[in-house]
């Protein structure tokens, strides 16, 4: 009898424990609903928040941003503690699972699309807009538009990223070409400087070349997409409508059209046949600086990179905006924060996210070495961000932060579902572009099939 009641007894025990455990991984959901009559100092801001940062790739300037704005966050909010933690992105989806992960997080664009619809991970923050007293009408809506999905916004942009060029300017004098930086430059001006400054050798072959761009990548496809009024994608419809849009296909063909001409070099594209031989001369890559007139600049991080690699060349080098297309946009990407929907602290989390949203948020984050372009127009002409090199400090920053009233999503997979931006990717896209440029298969061909696949796709998960 007594064994019976030992045993019993040993079981309700472990069934509680048991049960302890699953309820403390599955902490209540946060839904981010908060009063809106509520003011900042009614929130229940305090606490411990754990802040996790991807470093997988990041420097130990970026990090100090981190703890930058932590510092500045912590020092209005005293009764915040908040502790940064680096993590690879990589281990982000199982801590999500196990319900480690940092209350407030790193994320990309097809990161909060994954962690939202996959994980049910985020909680929404639009809900604290109006309680923070954040002033959205200063906020880049291209920065912001990265981290909206339903109506709702997840992510918190921590900077802009405007698509902008780098460019040769000893080159360009050489051409006796005179060139204002401060504007876009219309698009078939563009193609004119483009061809005025390459040089072909007597064998047919380009010593230097125009324009450098990677034909591939979504953050560039989509301006060329654009270029004359069409739209690659109907949301409402549920449809990809690349061929379907004979706008579409005119902007496509400027792009084909420019590296037959030779005065477009497509970056990391694998080139066969006489293409390859009127290239051969150009370097691969981003090692062609001495023989290219306009680089795309991939970001601002790697301005020091690409301006150590224009100085060591004894370069005279600066930055324009990307050429503007009859219908002018500016593909505009953006990485940011995130809330743990399951955080105990919601309040407190919220309001470090959205310190990006705020000037003393962004001075913070932004005058370190690791920092970025400022989201808020009201920093634009500021000089704190600019110039992380001091001898650069006379360049055309300007560039960073032009037509912002002009950007769309940089990432396709904002605008339609994860699947379908998949037989998008950059991947696909690049080995279209090398069968295209090989000769193996047309432009209107090659992308009907992947308009058809990407429609099929599309259809599968409900249309």
């Amino acid at each position: 009898m007594k064994k019976n009641l030992f045993r019993i007894f040993g079981i309700i025990m472990c069934l509680l424990i048991i049960a302890g455990m699953f309820s403390c991984g599955r902490r209540e959901i946060q839904t981010g609903d908060v009063d809106q009559d509520l003011t900042t100092e009614e929130l229940n801001i305090k606490g411990r928040v754990l802040f996790t940062v991807d470093n997988s790739s990041f420097t130990e300037e970026m990090m100090s941003s981190v703890r930058a704005i932590s510092s500045a966050f912590m020092s209005e909010y005293p009764n915040v503690n908040v502790h940064v933690e680096g993590a690879s992105r990589t281990t982000f989806p199982n801590r999500i699972s196990s319900g480690d992960i940092g209350d407030v997080f790193w994320c990309d664009e097809n990161d909060v699309n994954n962690y939202h619809y996959n994980h049910n991970a985020l909680m929404p923050l639009d809900g604290y807009l109006k309680p923070m007293n954040i002033n959205m009408g200063d906020v880049y809506t291209g920065a912001l538009d990265c981290g909206r999905y339903d109506g709702r916004l997840y992510m918190v942009p921590r900077n802009i990223g405007l698509t902008t060029l780098m460019y040769n300017a000893d080159m360009l004098r050489e051409a006796g070409i005179s060139f204002n930086n401060k504007v876009a430059t219309p698009w078939d001006e563009f193609k004119d400087l483009c061809r005025r400054v390459t040089v072909i050798s007597d064998d047919g072959s380009a010593e230097q070349m125009g324009f450098a761009v990677r034909l591939w990548w979504d953050v560039v496809w989509q301006m060329f997409f654009r270029a004359y009024g069409g739209e690659w994608v109907n949301s409402k419809e549920h449809r990809i409508t690349i061929t379907d849009s004979t706008e579409v296909m005119r902007g496509i063909q400027e792009m084909y059209d420019g590296v037959m001409e030779g005065w477009l070099y497509p970056t990391e594209q694998t080139l066969t046949g006489d293409l390859a031989s009127k290239m051969s001369k150009i370097a691969p890559n981003e090692a062609n600086f001495t023989q290219i007139a306009f680089q795309h600049c991939i970001s601002f991080s790697l301005l020091d990179t690409y301006g150590k690699t224009y100085d060591n060349y004894n370069v005279d080098w600066d930055f324009c905006p990307f050429p503007a297309f009859e219908n002018h946009t500016i593909s505009a990407g953006a990485t940011g924060y995130v809330v743990y929907n399951r955080t105990k602290n919601p309040d407190a989390a919220a309001a470090l996210a959205l310190y990006f949203l705020t000037e003393n948020g962004q001075r913070a984050y932004h005058s370190q070495l690791g920092g970025d372009v400022p989201l808020l127009r009201s920093l634009a002409e500021d000089d704190f961000w600019k110039g992380k090199n001091d001898i650069w400090r006379d360049k055309n920053y300007s560039a960073f932060v032009a037509y912002t009233d002009n950007t769309r999503p940089a990432t396709a997979v904002v605008q339609c579902p994860f699947e379908v931006a998949g037989v998008l990717s950059n991947t696909n896209m690049q080995a279209l572009w090398n069968n295209v440029l090989s000769g193996k298969v047309d432009l209107q061909t090659a992308f009907e099939k992947m308009q058809q696949q990407a429609n099929e796709k599309w259809q599968q998960l409900g249309g």
